[in-house]
């Protein structure tokens, strides 16, 4: 038989520096995020041009006058798409369609498809158009005739939906109101790279322009504030170039100083491949469409663009007018929705102004050895809480497997680091999600077990422990916060896989601890402490079925799927029109608004859990124990979610747990007296 060795003492030890020094490079990789989320406080407000035309010609005033209104509420900027073919012709610039019976070109053969486009005496929109088709358009398939038409040889319904370019006058227009433009790009069914670079560099130009060429030096980084023309926004479901193009959009935007929109939720074809191609550096755009706008009150939609500032990363809002704002001029409700979207922003601490425009976060990237001590640390967290759950004397040859063990695992760490970070962070953030949830609400067991049966019922020890077990917890969600400290995360570019496995995992794993009695008791010898789990196990999955444990069960199990389902800002359920009311309060009363699974539930659930342990209620301890481990799944979870500044995750989990201990020691209050009512009744007599 092997002797045993005295402890695993050094192996705990060992984990421990691992843990410190992955702690260390976690602060600061903090730090060098902290610095770069506060590096971009310019949020854009935009207002679309066509609607600002349609208000204008409803109130039957000048646009002029719409836009001075809209700025001195608070928009910023104004949106302005490509025009084509279809746009032009509603505008009355330009008739076509009609197939012309003269000036053939030689090359082409009578029976091809041809169209005409003419403009009413007007030569400047005929070269407009002209030269916006040649950019995304074969121009062999087009005969010019200018001053007089433009023959065109292809689909009629194909060629009229490219887009042509940004119009100069308008752009003109809507900066001699004191407003910036935000072009809106279509792209052509026809994109080479040639013609990508001439529609993105003719977008560049018409930007560029102060009253004169502005031009890009030639070699220059991603556009930062001073440097960028402006911001881009791609209209339709799929990015111009989107496969093979991509990488050369992204290229063509950072020497031409144009900033990526990114869409939230639009889920465009090539969005993910673009900003990764830029680095994540680009912003990120919000809007609320009509249809869904119609369905609000203005308060609410107010309320969804600041959450999404403050909360999400978002700098560029696309404010789309409301249908009805309870006013008699709809060019006043319009001025008072910006107003208060503005003064909403600016409350957070963000800037609007004319003079600060919307840019991209400072570049972020973490050292290799940095983000190596970080996966390092994340490793040795789960390998000590398997220790923490074993017998402390093992076989000696199970420690050198340990040692062995811990060692490919800082080897790995480091190879990742410098090999493929992205692996890296997906394995060991997962492992840092299930070890620290799981190691803080194991040394809540432990406690539990200690205060079971000793008699001593002061609420202080509960509230301790929930303190404890949520710092460790803490402890691990910014080992993860750090591990996603870098650009593409914090736009949500590139996101963290892993995060319904690190809700799922650690409940099932500790439920699966409370079901064996798996910690290992004092002095216990391994052998003892396996045929003991064996034992209770076997005894736990034997148990017959009845009703009330089928009800229970399934309960919880709907629990966990919601939870999981509802986790991520674009979960799959929905939200009570109650939940939503008393959302908008927490927002209202809290700079942030704590996560309703941990005041609510998870931590309220915890301090019964104690509650009962004191009170030599272990049956029922255990399972409310278990219930309080999804406020500690949830608490790391929030900083899973790199494009919400880890400053305000952590405010977040502060005041969920300052909520959850007033509910929790309310609870404890009503369903635990200090006092047994028969031992008052005696008292009394």
């Amino acid at each position: 038989m092997s002797s045993p060795i005295p402890s695993t003492r050094p192996l705990r030890a060992a984990c421990c520096v691992l843990i410190a020094l992955g702690l260390l490079a976690a602060a600061y990789a903090l730090a060098l995020r902290v610095k770069a989320e506060a590096s971009a406080r310019a949020v854009e407000i935009v207002v679309d041009y066509h609607e600002a035309v349609a208000l204008a010609g409803a109130e039957g005033v000048p646009l002029t006058r719409v836009l001075k209104e809209v700025k001195a509420a608070g928009a910023t900027a104004v949106a302005v798409q490509e025009d084509t073919l279809n746009t032009l012709e509603a505008q009355g610039e330009i008739t076509f369609g009609a197939r012309p019976t003269v000036h053939y070109a030689s090359a082409w053969a009578p029976q091809d498809q041809v169209f005409s486009i003419e403009t009413p005496g007007n030569m400047d929109t005929l070269t407009f158009v002209y030269d916006g088709l040649k950019r995304g358009y074969p121009e062999a398939n087009l005969h010019d005739q200018r001053p007089f038409r433009i023959l065109v040889r292809g689909d009629r319904g194909e060629v009229a939906d490219i887009g042509l370019g940004l119009s100069a006058g308008k752009v003109r227009f809507i900066r001699q109101n004191g407003l910036r433009v935000v072009a809106r790009l279509r792209g052509s069914p026809a994109l080479n790279a040639t013609s990508l670079a001439a529609s993105v560099e003719q977008v560049a130009r018409i930007l560029g322009q102060r009253g004169e060429s502005w031009e890009m030096p030639v070699e220059t980084a991603v556009a930062q504030p001073e440097t960028q023309r402006g911001i881009v926004i791609f209209d339709g479901d799929t990015i111009p170039g989107y496969r093979a193009l991509i990488p050369d959009l992204a290229v063509q935007l950072s020497q031409l100083g144009l900033v990526y929109g990114a869409v939230e939720f639009a889920k465009q074809k090539g969005d993910v491949a673009l900003g990764t191609a830029l680095g994540g550096q680009l912003v990120r755009v919000h809007s609320i469409s009509r249809e869904e706008l119609a369905t609000m009150m203005p308060a609410e939609a107010v309320g969804r663009f600041g959450l999404a500032v403050k909360d999400r990363n978002i700098r560029v809002l696309y404010v789309r007018i409301p249908p009805v704002v309870g006013t008699t001029s709809r060019i006043a409700g319009a001025a008072t929705y910006l107003a208060a979207i503005k003064g909403e922003i600016q409350k957070g601490g963000f800037t609007v102004s004319e003079t600060k425009q919307a840019h991209p976060f400072t570049r972020l990237h973490l050292p290799p050895v940095a983000l190596a001590m970080l996966f390092a640390g994340a490793g040795a967290a789960f390998f000590l809480w398997i220790i923490s759950v074993l017998p402390a004397d093992w076989p000696r040859p199970w420690g050198t497997v340990g040692l062995i063990a811990l060692v490919i695992g800082v080897v790995t760490a480091f190879a990742l680091a410098f090999v493929n970070p992205d692996l890296g962070r997906m394995g060991f953030g997962i492992a840092a999600a299930v070890a620290f949830p799981l190691l803080a609400l194991t040394g809540a067991y432990r406690e539990m077990q200690r205060l079971t049966g000793a008699g001593d019922r002061r609420r202080w020890r509960a509230v301790r422990a929930l303190l404890v077990t949520t710092a460790i917890t803490v402890l691990g969600g910014l080992l993860i916060a750090a591990m996603l400290a870098e650009g593409r995360y914090l736009v949500k570019i590139t996101q963290f896989v892993g995060v319904k496995l690190a809700l799922a995992a650690p409940l099932l794993l500790f439920g699966l601890l409370l079901a064996a009695d798996g910690l290992a008791r004092a002095g216990e010898s391994f052998a003892a402490w396996r045929a003991r789990v064996t034992a209770n196990l076997q005894g736990f999955f034997h148990q017959p079925l009845y009703l009330w444990g089928i009800i229970v069960a399934g309960a919880a199990l709907v629990v966990v799927a919601l939870m999981l389902a509802r986790s991520g800002n674009d979960g799959g359920v929905g939200v009570s029109e109650l939940e939503l009311r008393v959302r908008a309060l927490l927002d209202q009363t809290l700079v942030a608004r704590p996560r309703t699974k941990e005041f609510l539930l998870g931590h309220p659930l915890f301090l019964l859990g104690m509650a009962a342990a004191m009170r030599n209620l272990r049956p029922l301890a255990m399972i409310l124990l278990l219930g309080g481990a999804i406020g500690q799944v949830d608490v790391l979870n929030t900083f899973c979610h790199a494009h919400t500044p880890v400053l305000l995750s952590l405010l977040r989990v502060v005041n969920g747990l300052g909520l959850g201990v007033i509910l929790g020691l309310i609870a404890i209050l009503l369903l635990f007296p200090r006092q047994p009512a028969a031992v008052k009744t005696t008292v009394e007599a």
